[in-house]
């Protein structure tokens, strides 16, 4: 089966405003990092254009008044109503094509999982998807439209079984209210404590409601938090829920933003924490639908990027150019032409309260959560 790279061009061109850190043309990065890394060469990969998705399969993530709203802010209308939507916001600017970017976008995610459902393709990656902060009747957080809400209800209207694993820096909290009631979908979300990062949410006790309660898993980290504790937390709670959930398919939001270098969050993760827990991911699924989602440091991100489609496509970046000219000499590269970085290990006092403070969190998950799963029952 193929392993399906989503590249939009025309999205790549795409600026929110020229001050803003959201840059679609990551996209067009990590392409270039692909190639030059020989990563996208193989028989079994694809790249594909995504198709605008359907107008119709927004409304199984978003209500109709707020898809009018954003289709008549992007026709040049604005209103009170549209701010109080979160549309021409500063997070959330109004730009010229912003309905058409949506629809692009999420139909990278619609298509991909499309793909894996109908066992064409084993790996689906759609860099410029993963707009976890949209919500029904309102945008935030750089985020329009909630192409993953709208990929996994089309699938589980469908009677599939779906795991969404969040390892963007901010909490997925977009996804989170969409299925919080909701035992088809087992969400799990590992990010910056809402203690001190936006959206403020987040924390280890929102486990969901009623039918979802038990189905939906944060895993809030201090800021500062390094690969090891980063990576523990992330191996003590999500394989054995995944594995207890037996998904027909996993959702993976890897945005870039938990890298040392992202400049609008804390976390202190590598290379080195980001392709471990993507490794991790690779094993709990033969169908992986993984969207982009943030990361503000577009050289890094795109970097983590190319890694994280290597580990999932099971091969090994070569570069083309280390020791000529854009190589080892002259290339941005920390050292050596390589995509990955330098080990980083956090030490002393804070060290001990990044781990004690997500030894609790793991504590909670597994008194609150495991039992509801059958997990640890004799």
């Amino acid at each position: 089966m193929y392993n399906i790279l989503m590249h939009s061009d025309e999205v790549s061109r795409v600026e929110y405003d020229p001050n803003h850190p959201f840059k679609p043309g990551r996209g067009k990065q990590l392409l270039d990092l692909l190639k030059r890394h020989n990563l996208i060469y193989e028989d079994n990969q694809k790249v594909i254009s995504p198709q605008p998705l359907d107008e119709s399969l927004l409304l199984l993530a978003h209500t109709r008044y707020y898809i009018d709203l954003f289709k008549r802010a992007d026709e040049g209308e604005f209103s009170l109503e549209m701010l109080e939507a979160g549309l021409g916001t500063g997070d959330n600017p109004i730009f010229r094509g912003m309905y058409r970017f949506a629809l692009i976008t999420s139909g990278g995610t619609w298509q991909g999982a499309q793909m894996l459902d109908a066992g064409e393709a084993r790996f689906v990656f759609n860099p410029i998807g993963g707009y976890h902060h949209a919500g029904k009747n309102h945008a935030g957080g750089f985020c329009y439209v909630n192409d993953i809400g709208i990929a996994i209800m089309d699938l589980i209207k469908k009677g599939r079984r779906v795991v969404y694993i969040d390892i963007d820096v901010h909490h997925g909290n977009g996804v989170q209210d969409l299925f919080y009631k909701d035992d088809r979908v087992l969400k799990i979300s590992i990010h910056e404590s809402g203690m001190t990062l936006y959206p403020w949410s987040g924390f280890q006790n929102e486990i969901g409601a009623d039918a979802g309660r038990g189905y939906n898993v944060n895993i809030p980290l201090l800021k500062g938090t390094d690969d090891e504790v980063y990576v523990e937390a992330f191996e003590s709670v999500v394989p054995p829920l995944v594995k207890a959930f037996g998904p027909d398919i996993v959702f993976a939001q890897i945005g870039g933003d938990v890298h040392k270098e992202d400049p609008l969050a804390h976390l202190r993760l590598t290379s080195n924490g980001y392709k471990r827990v993507i490794q991790i991911i690779n094993e709990l699924s033969p169908k992986i639908m993984a969207t982009g989602g943030g990361g503000y440091n577009v050289y890094k991100t795109s970097a983590l990027w190319a890694l994280a489609w290597a580990t999932f496509c099971g091969i090994t970046p070569s570069d083309h150019y280390a020791g000529v000219v854009g190589g080892m000499m002259y290339g941005p590269e920390a050292h050596a032409g390589s995509l990955e970085d330098e080990p980083f290990v956090a030490k002393g006092a804070e060290k001990d309260e990044y781990r004690r403070h997500a030894a609790e969190v793991v504590d909670y998950i597994r008194k609150q959560v495991f039992p509801i799963h059958g997990i640890g029952r004799a």
